[in-house]
């Protein structure tokens, strides 16, 4: 039988710059024996650009830096962290449109970032965006590579957000290398924010942060 440890803390990287934190389902040799709960997972993740349904117009191609800080959890008495936290390169800003009239070729006004639009349609690109993420299980290094990824709207994130990644745990000494990490948001600020970011949910303005938690706590 596979023995299999559900890590709550990983960060997807968005095209727009946003990024989202949570939990990575894994397989381990040596691992404590199952079922594995994994709870108390926590971390802030502050996006690129504050979230908007126009977006901001801006002459950069590229969209800011995304951080994740205070990520940690546990996974039966082993504790969880990514060393440093997270502060990832945005990715790839949508053009602006020549018929809005923030467009200003002369100024270089031709792109437009942090658009709710684009966190939505975002579920597709973000194993390529995510690529490895390094980690920490009971002190021991583990690196988890990403194929795959889609958005969850309830589902598995419950009542709030997130993105499934599927991949393979490329280090350490792991029986089963293939792995799934499930990213879930459930709380934010900024803007008009209500501190619930599954029913702010490209209706908030100017949402800048969210918190995760919520359906991250499992057990495998």
């Amino acid at each position: 039988m596979r023995r299999k440890i559900l890590m709550g803390v990983l960060a997807l990287a968005l095209p727009a710059g946003t990024v989202l934190a949570t939990q990575a389902v894994a397989s381990a040799k040596g691992a404590p024996g199952t079922p594995i709960s994994c709870t108390g997972f926590s971390g802030t993740v502050t996006f690129g650009a504050p979230l908007t349904t126009a977006g901001v117009a801006t002459s950069s191609k590229t969209a800011g830096a995304t951080v994740v800080s205070g990520t940690g959890g546990n996974c039966s008495g082993h504790g969880l962290t990514v060393p440093g936290g997270l502060n990832i390169a945005g990715g790839k800003n949508n053009k602006l449109a020549k018929t809005d009239p923030r467009y200003n070729k002369t100024a270089g006004i031709k792109y437009v970032t942090g658009e709710w639009s684009e966190f939505a349609a975002s579920g597709g690109t973000l194993a390529k965006s995510v690529k490895t993420i390094n980690f920490s299980i009971g002190g021991t290094p583990v690196s988890f590579k990403a194929k795959s990824a889609s958005e969850v709207i309830g589902g598995a994130c419950g009542s709030a957000v997130g993105f499934q990644i599927n991949g393979q745990v490329k280090s350490g000494t792991y029986a089963d290398k293939s792995a799934t990490v499930l990213a879930c948001l459930v709380g934010d600020a900024g803007g008009t924010a209500t501190g619930n970011f599954g029913a702010d949910y490209q209706t908030a303005q100017g949402v800048t942060s969210a918190t995760i938690g919520g359906a991250s706590n499992a057990t495998l």
